[in-house]
């Protein structure tokens, strides 16, 4: 056995057909080379009878209850056969042998615990949210900010997103949960900190591995599509609140919640921004999506104050 995937998913059962479609045409590993677990979260639109009726090969295993993405990878680890675990999003899709491509540049890299790939998005321009540096009051200042439109080059902090498309390997703090290849050797028996619901805990992991000596690269070697968010869109109360609870706590977890008051107001700011200048766009340019930007950046804003009241509320 040469590699596991473990796939979760969230009531995206078209994408998570589109998704396995593509891990068995596009993947050059024998049957009995590779596993494939599908781990579903309570899904009603019938993503369950889809996998059994269409991909009899996948071990499936079904959640009467959404346990969060942590957890859910979590739980079939143990059932995995390689040292090699790839975890794949359900909405993404693999292309021009992508999974072959980067298990064997692992295989000459042994001392790397995470590898992560270029992501693109569906029109196959560079997606951003790859990887990049451990969340400081800097780079989150960075990115909600628009520092780099006032900041040379020279004198920015480093990304928390890798911003450009890099040629070369490269040495970052995190790898996206999207696509996230794993040694299981390098794991204490689990993936994932289960605290995080969604989100943060890809920072976390890569956090403790690199902790522990091993190496996380990001690889441009090959390139996955990834349609982002398309499970999150259907997401609403507390599971969509931890999209921004997830790297708030993994900023207070590594600096023991010092100025984590002044991360919030940062986030809030820069969507106050961002639906400021989206509303004006949405008026002056109609029809291509600023309105939407403009809903989505207040929903934010009324995500991120809820957090700084429960947050004043618990002090």
């Amino acid at each position: 056995m040469q590699l596991s995937i473990i796939i979760v998913n969230w009531n995206v059962c078209e994408l998570l057909k589109n998704c396995l479609l593509s891990v068995y045409q596009q993947t050059l590993l024998s049957a009995d080379e590779f596993e494939v677990f599908v781990v579903d979260n309570a899904s009603s639109d019938g993503s369950v009878d889809m996998v059994k009726e269409l991909f009899p090969q996948v071990h499936l295993f079904a959640n009467k209850t959404n346990v969060g993405f942590g957890k859910a990878n979590d739980q079939v680890l143990a059932y995995c056969k390689s040292d090699y675990v790839l975890l794949l999003n359900p909405d993404t899709v693999v292309i021009d042998h992508a999974i072959d491509k980067l298990l064997s540049h692992a295989h000459s890299m042994p001392d790397v615990g995470v590898m992560g790939c270029r992501l693109l998005n569906l029109d196959h321009s560079l997606q951003r949210w790859t990887g990049g540096a451990y969340p400081s009051l800097t780079n989150v200042a960075r990115h909600y900010l628009f520092l780099d439109l006032l900041i040379p080059e020279k004198w920015r902090p480093p990304s928390l997103y890798l911003d450009r498309d890099i040629p070369t390997d490269v040495e970052v703090d995190w790898i996206s949960g999207a696509v996230m290849l794993l040694k299981k050797s390098a794991l204490d028996g689990f993936i994932f900190n289960e605290t995080f619901f969604m989100y943060g805990e890809d920072m976390e992991c890569c956090h403790r591995l690199k902790q522990n000596g091993w190496r996380i690269v990001y690889s441009p070697v090959c390139s996955i599509i990834h349609i982002q968010g398309a499970s999150m869109k259907k997401q609403e109360g507390e599971i969509l609140l931890s999209s921004l609870k997830g790297l708030r706590s993994f900023y207070s977890m590594l600096n023991n919640g010092k100025f984590v008051w002044l991360l919030d107001w940062i986030t809030l700011t820069g969507f106050f921004i961002r639906w400021g200048c989206y509303s004006v766009l949405s008026l002056l340019r109609r029809g291509r999506g600023y309105k939407e930007k403009a809903i989505s950046s207040w929903q934010y804003i009324q995500i991120t104050r809820k957090i700084i009241k429960q947050e004043m509320d618990t002090q």
